[in-house]
């Protein structure tokens, strides 16, 4: 049988991973903070009326239907009340009903309260409204404490329809949503039914077992008290939004002083929907609605023209009504650009394509918002979009903050000791070998180079303590310099004793690569004697003496890592092989290193090219060592 896992390795492959991945692990919980939070926010409505804004912007950009012929608007404007004065008179009211219904409409919808007498003329309005048999009144239904309910009149209630005129209005006092059923039918809905019925027989419909009221083919959908960007809204009575047709005016507008002196022909309304109504500014009936802007109105009879219209389309023309997911569906489509946001960060860490792909991502998510409400879809653009923006900036900045820290780490261990372009390669490559703030250690294949002054006492008596040390550095700086101009590292100064290593931190696999380290540690060693002979010339015209300078090379497999502790981390290798490098280079003053007494080993020896001239010196077995070792002097 095969051994269960005990909870031990459990959880030691646990504390491994979490390790191991820390980063997208912090990255991930930082990505689940921000959707907890956003999905918070917007529970509450803190995001409300950026999401309406944006709901109103969509709503303008796709105003691209036809004007709804069947719907026309009898106006009593500005000029209709300078002529004939306001209120019109029940017989003034009488006589325009009279002339639209000799032009045969289908239904006749009044936008004004005639439940008390106005003037004279009341059994004319009684008898126009009783022959015209399609009139659909107004009424009123008080809400709000404070405001009176306007009834329907006795005398006209037997005779008509009636339906309320109530618009739901949002904060900002923008008309979005309509009401079409309460304790009764709305006004919009008495009328587009009236036209329906007798045109179509085809009449908005009711089902009392699910509760919903069907248009044609389509359920009505009903705002609910969190729809689409609504939080705890009043959802009393049966609510749809509105989907609106075009701005103001957009319906065919006529004069009521046209129709009363008969000068509009019986075809410009036969069979239609009449609607009378004021768009007179003085009678202060208008709304912002989303279609306007810059303080644009649309007054109360156009704002029913278009839920009329939404009802008869949607009925006869399949004309789909502004839908939106369930909250649940909503919520799971903003977590999945809050996390998209948060993932490109975590997992694109090239600053370039993160941005090209952060720019993708935003335009996609605005087009697909853009083209959902085409469909008529209403998605959370707003909270889907902050998500994403903040979770991808926030995880980028601790990414940011990570490789701040990182890289505060690794120039602190190699930025004194190798060359820009190395410090580069080894940013680029930090993940191959940074855990845990240290550098891990790994068995790579390098070239050693040891240095040290011979006569440094003879050349230190000869000055000041301070000029000993300007010296000095003048000195080392000069090996340095000439490593790093070959690709090396400086390992470390051991007092006037410099170790240099080829072929870190970056490991070379490669052969040929390991070939081109131990050639350019040899190149090194000879521009390394070259400079401190010309060095030599300006000490010895100083007064000072010579320095002579033993060079010992070895190539092998050594241990690189960090080494110390975690308040003071050095970068450095170990091995035997840099025990031998040590003794190649103190075997100088035993053997004649040649004229820039550069030892090397007889495996720098065989990466050597016919470029670089050597000379066998003797197999020894250097100091701590037992094995002899084929020693070569550099020409």
């Amino acid at each position: 049988m095969k051994p269960r896992p005990s909870l031990a390795n459990v959880g030691s492959f646990i504390g491994k991973f979490c390790k191991h991945n820390q980063q997208k692990l912090v990255a991930g919980l930082i990505t689940l903070s921000v959707s907890l939070g956003i999905l918070g926010a917007r529970e509450n409505g803190a995001f409300q009326q950026q999401e309406l804004w944006i709901y109103d912007s969509l709503m303008r950009s796709h105003l691209n239907e036809p004007p709804d012929r069947r719907i026309v608007i009898v106006e009593i404007s500005e000029a209709d009340i300078q002529k004939l004065r306001w209120p019109f008179s029940d017989r003034l009211f009488a006589k325009l009903i009279n002339q639209i219904a000799i032009a045969k409409p289908a239904a006749i919808g009044i936008d004004k309260y005639l439940d008390l007498p106005v003037l004279e003329g009341r059994e004319e309005l009684v008898a126009a409204v009783k022959n015209a048999g399609n009139v659909v009144n107004a009424k009123f239904i008080a809400i709000e404490a404070g405001r009176s309910s306007v009834d329907p009149a006795p005398d006209l209630e037997p005779i008509s329809r009636y339906g309320y005129v109530n618009l739901i209005i949002d904060k900002g006092a923008i008309a979005r949503r309509a009401s079409i059923v309460g304790d009764s039918g709305s006004f919009a809905l008495e009328i587009a039914n009236l036209y329906l019925q007798k045109l179509y027989n085809k009449p908005v419909k009711f089902n009392p077992n699910t509760i919903q009221f069907t248009a044609g083919n389509q359920v009505i959908p009903r705002l609910t008290s969190n729809y689409g960007a609504y939080r705890r809204e009043d959802d009393s009575g049966y609510q749809m939004m509105i989907r609106f047709r075009g701005k103001s005016r957009f319906f065919e507008h006529i004069k009521a002083t046209d129709v009363i002196d008969g000068k509009v022909a019986p075809e410009q309304l036969r069979d239609r929907v009449v609607l009378i109504g004021v768009t007179a500014e003085s009678l202060k009936d208008s709304y912002p609605v989303p279609v306007t802007v810059d303080g644009d109105v649309m007054y109360g009879i156009e704002i029913h023209a278009n839920i009329i219209s939404q009802l008869i389309s949607a009925t006869l023309d399949n004309r789909p009504f502004i839908q939106v997911w369930s909250n649940d569906l909503e919520s799971l489509w903003i977590l999945v650009w809050i996390f998209l946001g948060g993932g490109i960060a975590t997992f694109i860490p090239n600053a370039f394509k993160n941005m090209g792909l952060f720019v993708l991502l935003v335009s996609s998510l605005i087009g697909i918002c853009y083209f959902a409400f085409a469909q008529s879809l209403w998605t959370p653009l707003f909270p889907a979009l902050v998500g994403f923006l903040t979770a991808n900036v926030i995880v980028t900045a601790y990414q940011l903050a990570v490789q701040q820290s990182e890289r505060k780490v690794l120039m602190g261990l190699f930025s004194r000791h190798v060359s820009k372009e190395l410090v580069d390669i080894i940013w680029t490559n930090r993940e191959q070998f940074m855990q845990a703030g240290r550098i891990t250690g790994q068995e790579v294949y390098v070239t050693v180079l040891f240095t040290d002054m011979r006569n440094f006492s003879t050349a230190a008596e000869a000055q000041a303590p301070g000029e000993t040390l300007n010296w000095l550095n003048n000195y080392l700086a000069t090996i340095a310099n000439e490593v790093l101009a070959h690709g090396g590292m400086v390992d470390k100064y051991i007092g006037d004793a410099v170790m240099a290593v080829f072929g870190v931190p970056i490991p070379h696999s490669d052969d040929q690569e390991r070939t081109k380290d131990a050639q350019s540690a040899v190149t090194a060693a000879l521009a390394i004697a070259k400079k401190l002979e010309e060095m030599n010339e300006v000490w010895v015209s100083q007064g000072l003496p010579p320095v002579t300078t033993g060079i010992g090379i070895n190539s092998g497999v050594v241990i690189a890592g960090s080494l110390g502790s975690d308040e003071r981390l050095e970068y450095s290798v170990l091995g035997d092989t840099v025990n031998v490098a040590a003794r190649l280079e103190s075997f100088n003053k035993e053997v004649d290193g040649g004229p820039h007494h550069i030892l090397i080993s007889e495996e720098t020896k065989r990466r050597l090219s016919d470029n670089f001239q050597t000379e066998f010196v003797c197999k020894y077995a250097l100091k701590g060592k037992t094995k002899e070792t084929e020693i070569y002097r550099v020409l």
